[in-house]
């Protein structure tokens, strides 16, 4: 479901109905490198990377399933890997080697026979150990080189993976050919950035986008959990009054807001431009608007254009209560999120006492 152009009553302009009218914006580039001392710093202790992540791969695990963490594979092929995903970090053209290189294809040695959701749990598990390292040595005081740094990061991962499942699935469905045609060398996968924009639905041979991925997980993991849909308001109109240049800004800063407010083990991706979605295990209804009402808020305190604060309306749904598959959950998200738009709220079911617009029960 598209979001809706109705205008909404936070951000409504004379011009408010044309610019709804318009086509949505395709997704905007990566973010740039980060080439500070720190990148470097930190590719020279691989071993010690390599270590945070497998520690970060067994909490991920429930513990009668830790004994299926290659703990021997990462160990041999994990300080390369994380080196190459530094190196991505700080040069976009070690970033486009990335995809060509082995790595990918280690990524995807970790796929447990699920495919996509075992790679995404490998993917933000590297993630979020060298994010974890990186936050240890850049001063509290330098906020925008540590959100420049995991902007950055999360694009490097996500590409990592988005590579890594074309590769699982590649060696699970080899292509067949003709007796008669002749043999033909078989392109590289083609790197897919799924962490910032939107994907076709995958046919019925092919990998389901990232982020559907690790819903796909979570869903057959059982345990109780929120899918929140996050649509920064008026986005189209950013791209028309702020620029291209300050428009990207303002949805990366709305990003790393989104970002800050959310726990430790909770999942965030950037399906597009002003559009995220969070997975957010363990949570209950309360819980999850709780959590929503929270990222809206960071979100309206990060970013402003022209004097007026961003907001964001955000969806909720919750498994198993509002659906047991991914269709029902992403569609009540989709449909809560509109109706958040249409009352002038955050959340629709959130909390009366939080700051900011009044939220409806």
């Amino acid at each position: 479901m598209a979001p809706s152009s109705r205008a909404d009553p936070r951000t409504a302009s004379p011009d408010a109905a044309m610019i709804g009218s318009m086509p949505s914006r395709p997704a905007s580039g990566r973010p740039r490198p980060v080439a500070a001392p720190v990148v470097a710093t930190l590719g020279e202790r691989p071993d010690e990377l390599a270590h945070r992540w497998l520690i970060a791969l067994l909490e991920a695990r429930p513990l009668d399933q830790a004994a299926g963490v290659p703990v021997a594979e990462v160990a041999a092929t994990g300080p390369a890997l994380c080196r190459a995903v530094l190196d991505a970090v700080g040069s976009d053209a070690a970033l486009d080697e990335l995809a060509g290189s082995p790595h990918p294809a280690t990524l995807a040695r970790l796929d447990d026979g699920r495919g996509g959701p075992a790679l995404v749990t490998a993917a933000e598990a590297l993630r979020r150990a060298i994010s974890e390292a990186a936050a240890d040595e850049i001063p509290r005081a330098d906020t925008d080189l540590l959100a420049s740094l995991t902007d950055r990061l999360a694009h490097v991962c996500a590409h990592l993976a988005a590579t890594a499942m074309s590769v699982a699935h590649a060696t699970a469905h080899p292509p067949t050919r003709s007796a008669r045609a002749p043999a033909r060398e078989e392109p590289a996968p083609r790197p897919v950035d799924l962490a910032a924009a939107r994907r076709e639905a995958p046919g019925p041979e092919g990998p389901a986008p990232l982020w559907l991925a690790a819903l796909e997980r979570h869903l057959s993991e059982g345990g109780r959990f929120g899918l929140l849909l996050v649509e920064l308001d008026g986005a189209d109109r950013l791209w028309q009054v702020e620029g291209e240049e300050a428009a990207r800004d303002l949805f990366a800063r709305a990003g790393r807001a989104a970002r800050s407010a959310l726990r430790r083990n909770d999942l965030l991706a950037h399906e597009q431009d002003g559009r995220l979605w969070v997975i957010a295990p363990d949570v209950g209804r309360s819980g999850a608007s709780a959590l929503a009402t929270r990222v809206a808020a960071a979100i309206e305190l990060a970013a402003s254009s022209r004097g007026a604060p961003l907001t964001a309306s955000v969806g909720v749904a919750l498994y198993p209560d509002d659906g047991r598959d991914t269709a029902s959950l992403t569609g009540q998200a989709e449909e809560s999120a509109l109706a958040a738009r249409a009352a002038g709220v955050r959340v629709v079911g959130g909390h009366s006492g939080s700051p900011g617009p009044r939220l409806v029960n």
